[in-house]
C-alpha cells in the first residue's frame, strides 16, 4: 500500500505512529466490549492487521520493539507488586508443586510430539521442551482490573510461572552450552554465581534503597521514576546473568512488595501507567510479529503450528486440572490457572530465536542446517497468536465467575461504616487521607470535614482549599471523599455535629490540631471532644508516612474487650495491617488477647498476629524502646465512664509524647454506648453476643 489521501504507508512520522497506537488503545477496547471479547484480544488483532505482514500501516520499528519489551517487563513487575506476599508464603509449597506440574506435563508432551509427530532431532526436541513448558502472564492485566491479584489461585499461578520459566531458562542454557566451544561447566558456574549476586542485590539492596528514598523524597514523580528504574535495573542484571529479564522484573516486584502498599498513590500511578500505555504496546507488538504469509506458504508450517498449539494448550489444561484436583480448588480457580498459564510471548520467541540461530551443519549447497527450522519459527508465532487469544478469553470468564462466588477470605458483610477526618493542617492532610484509606473496607464511606470557626474569623476559601487537597490525595489512591464544610463556634462543636448528621462511626484526628503545648498533647478542646463524642476516636501524631509502617503495635488494657467499639477497633487495625502488608503485634491481658484470637479466627484468618501477655503498664517506656522505629504504636484508652477505664493511664498520652517525641503514635478511644444498668454485670464481651442493630 503506497499512499492513501496523501499519506504514505508504512507510517514513518513518529508523531503519526504514536497517534495510531493511541487510537488503537482507545478504540480496540470499545469495539471488543461490544463484541463481548476481552480487550486484550483486540490489541493483538489490531497489531496483526496494521502490522508489516498485513496492511503494513504501522512499521515494526525500534520504538515498537522497545515499548513492547518494556510492556512485558512491566507486566511481570506489576505481578510481583500486586501479589499477596502473606498468601504467597502460605501457598509456597503449592506454587512449587504447580510450577513443576505446569512445566513437566507440557514438556513431556512436547518432547513426545517433537520426536514422533514432527520427527525432529533429539536436541531440537529438548529445546522445544522449554517452549512448551514456559508461559507468559499475558492476561494478568485482566486479573488486576478485576481486583483478584490477592486470590490464592492467582498467587499459585504467579509462583508457578516463576518456577516454570526458571526451569525453561535452565533448559535453554543447557542446550546453548552444548553447542558452545567453551566448557559447559564453566559456563554453568558463571551463570549460577551471577544469578546469586543478582538475587542478593534485588532482595537485599533494592528494598533498603527504596525505603530510604521514599522516606526522604515526597515528590510523586520522583518516587515513580525511582521504582521504575529499580524494576529495569533488576531486569538488566538478570539478563547479564544469562537469564530472561522478565524474571528480574518479577523478583524486583516481590522485593518491593512490602515497600509499596496496595492502596497507596504510588501503587496507583504504577498500575495506571502500565494499563494505559505499556501493556497495550506489548500486546500490539505481539500481533505485529505474526507473519501469516509465511505460515500459509507450506504445509509443514501449518502442521508444525497445529501440533505445537494443540500440545501447548492441552498440556497447560491438563496441568491446571491436575492441580485443581490435587489442591481441591473450585472449577473457576482451575480455569483461572489454565487461563493465566496458557499465554505465550517473549520467552517462547527467545527460545525459538536461540534455536534458529544455532547452526548444527551445512547442506551440500552451503545452506545452513539450523537446530530449529523456519517452519518452527513461523509455527511458534502462530502458537503465540492463538494462545494469546485463548488466554484472555478463559481468564476473563474465570474472573467473572470468581467475582460472583464468595472468596475464601471474605468475611460476613456488615453495614458500611462512615469514617471522618477533620482537616486543618495542609502538611498532615496526606497522612490523614492515607490512614483513612488503609483502614477502610471498599464499601465504607469517607468524609473530610473543615470547620470555619466563628470566633477566629477563619477564611472560608482556606477551608475550601483544605477540602480540595484532601480530595486530590484521595483521588491519587482511588478513594472518594465526601467534602463537608461547617460553620460553628469551634472545631470540637463542628466535629460533634458532623458525627451526628452523617452517622460517623470512626473519627481520625491529628493530635497537634488540638494541642496547645508540647507538654499537653491533649488540650481542653480535645478532652471535651473525647467526652462528648462517643464514636471511635483515633488520635494520631505522625512522625513518618503511613506507607512506611512495617508493623502495627496495639496496647490493650484489661477489660477493653467489653467496650462497645472493641470489635470495630480490631477490624480497623486488621484492615490497616492487611493493606500495609505488615503484622499486628498485640500487648494486653490474657483474657483480652483470647478474645482477639476468637475474632481473628472468625474474621481475619490470614492476618499475621503476634500475641504478648502484658500486665505492667508502668514499664511501657522500656518496651517501646525495644520496638522497631518504623512501627505504629497504638494505645487503647477509655473514657472516664468506660468499663475498661484505668485512672493510672490518664497520663499515658503526656508520658508517651514527652518520652518518645520522634515515634509515630496513636491514642484510640473505642466507641461507647451509655447504659442505664451497671456495665460490670455483663458476663462476657459484648462482641461475642448476638449482634443487634443499634436503635
Amino acid at each position: 500500500m503506497d499512499s492513501l489521501l496523501g499519506i504514505t504507508f508504512p507510517i514513518v512520522n513518529p508523531i503519526a505512529v504514536f497517534l495510531t497506537v493511541l487510537l488503537i488503545i482507545l478504540l480496540a477496547p470499545m469495539l471488543m466490549r461490544r463484541l463481548h471479547i476481552p480487550h486484550i484480544v483486540g490489541m493483538i488483532v489490531a497489531g496483526l492487521l496494521l502490522g508489516p505482514y498485513a496492511l503494513n500501516i504501522l512499521p515494526f520499528d525500534r520504538s515498537i520493539d522497545v515499548f513492547g519489551q518494556v510492556g512485558l517487563y512491566y507486566i511481570m513487575f506489576l505481578a510481583g507488586l500486586e501479589i499477596d506476599i502473606r498468601d504467597l508464603r502460605k501457598n509456597l509449597g503449592r506454587s512449587l508443586v504447580f510450577g513443576l506440574i505446569t512445566f513437566s506435563l507440557p514438556a513431556l508432551l512436547g518432547l513426545a510430539s517433537s520426536l514422533w509427530l514432527m520427527h525432529f532431532s533429539l536436541m531440537s526436541a529438548v529445546l522445544l521442551m522449554s517452549v512448551f513448558a514456559s508461559h507468559t502472564l499475558v492476561s494478568f492485566p485482566i486479573i488486576s482490573r478485576y481486583g483478584l491479584a490477592n486470590r490464592s489461585a492467582v498467587n499459585i499461578a504467579v509462583g508457578g510461572t516463576v518456577v516454570a520459566v526458571t526451569l525453561a531458562m535452565f533448559l535453554l542454557a543447557g542446550v546453548d552450552c552444548h553447542f558452545q566451544d567453551n566448557a559447559s561447566s564453566e559456563r554453568w558456574l558463571g551463570m549460577v554465581l551471577k544469578l546469586a549476586a543478582t538475587l542478593g542485590i534485588i532482595f537485599y539492596v533494592l528494598p533498603r534503597l527504596c525505603r530510604w528514598f521514599l522516606n526522604r523524597y515526597a515528590d510523586g514523580v520522583l518516587r515513580f521514576v525511582m521504582v521504575l528504574a529499580m524494576a529495569f535495573l533488576g531486569a538488566l542484571l538478570t539478563e547479564i546473568a544469562g537469564f530472561q529479564g522478565i524474571l528480574g522484573a518479577f523478583f524486583v516486584g516481590l522485593a518491593l512488595n512490602t515497600q509499596i502498599p496496595k492502596l497507596s498513590s504510588l501503587m496507583n500511578r504504577v498500575s495506571f501507567v502500565g494499563n494505559a500505555l505499556f501493556f497495550p504496546y506489548f500486546l500490539i507488538s505481539v500481533g505485529m510479529m505474526i507473519n501469516l504469509r509465511s505460515f500459509v506458504q507450506s504445509w509443514e508450517g501449518i502442521m508444525v503450528a497445529v501440533v505445537m498449539t494443540t500440545v501447548v494448550l492441552a498440556g497447560k489444561w491438563m496441568a491446571a486440572k491436575c492441580s485443581q484436583w490435587l489442591f481441591k480448588m473450585r472449577a473457576s480457580e482451575g480455569s483461572l490457572l489454565f487461563g493465566l498459564t496458557s499465554g505465550r510471548a517473549a520467552v517462547t520467541l527467545a527460545v525459538v530465536t536461540v534455536g534458529y540461530h544455532i547452526i548444527v551443519g551445512y547442506q551440500d549447497d552451503g545452506t545452513p542446517v539450523r537446530l530449529l527450522s523456519e517452519s518452527v519459527l513461523n509455527g511458534s508465532v502462530i502458537m503465540i497468536l492463538i494462545s494469546c487469544l485463548v488466554s484472555p478469553v478463559v481468564t476473563e470468564r474465570a474472573a467473572r465467575r470468581m467475582m460472583l462466588e464468595k472468596d475464601e477470605k471474605e468475611v460476613d458483610r456488615q453495614d458500611a461504616a462512615h469514617i471522618l477526618i477533620p482537616v486543618a493542617n495542609p502538611k498532615i492532610i496526606e497522612y490523614l487521607v492515607q490512614t483513612a484509606a488503609f483502614c477502610r473496607n471498599p464499601q465504607d464511606e469517607l468524609y473530610a470535614l473543615s470547620v470555619v470557626e466563628d470566633d477566629t474569623g477563619a477564611d472560608r476559601k482556606q477551608c475550601s482549599n483544605l477540602l480540595n487537597m484532601s480530595a486530590q490525595y484521595a483521588a491519587s489512591m482511588e478513594a472518594d471523599f465526601h467534602q463537608i464544610m461547617r460553620f460553628d463556634s469551634d472545631v470540637t462543636a463542628g466535629i460533634k455535629q458532623a458525627v451526628r448528621e452523617y452517622a460517623i462511626s470512626d473519627v481520625i484526628l491529628y493530635m497537634s490540631h488540638f494541642a496547645t503545648s508540647a507538654d499537653s498533647p491533649f488540650s481542653n478542646r480535645l478532652h471535651r471532644l473525647i467526652g462528648q463524642v462517643h464514636t471511635n476516636l483515633y488520635i494520631f501524631r505522625f512522625k513518618s508516612r503511613p506507607a512506611s509502617w512495617r508493623s502495627v503495635v496495639l496496647f490493650l488494657p484489661e477489660k477493653s474487650e467489653y467496650e462497645h467499639g472493641f470489635g470495630s477497633l480490631i477490624k480497623r487495625c486488621s484492615l490497616l495491617c492487611r493493606n500495609l502488608g505488615c503484622p499486628l503485634i498485640l500487648y494486653g491481658h490474657p483474657a483480652t488477647l483470647q478474645h482477639v484470637r476468637r475474632l481473628k479466627t472468625r474474621h481475619y484468618p490470614d492476618l499475621t498476629v503476634e500475641y504478648n501477655d502484658w500486665h505492667n503498664w508502668q514499664n511501657i517506656p522500656m518496651l517501646v524502646d525495644n520496638l522497631s522505629a518504623d512501627s505504629l504504636l497504638m494505645f487503647v484508652l477509655s473514657r472516664r465512664d468506660g468499663v475498661s477505664y484505668d485512672a493510672s493511664l490518664e497520663n499515658m498520652p503526656t508520658m508517651i509524647a514527652s518520652t518518645f517525641p520522634d515515634r509515630t503514635v496513636a491514642f484510640v478511644f473505642p466507641e461507647q454506648r451509655l447504659y442505664t444498668q451497671n456495665m460490670t454485670t455483663y458476663s462476657g464481651p459484648i462482641e461475642l453476643k448476638t449482634k443487634k442493630k443499634s436503635i
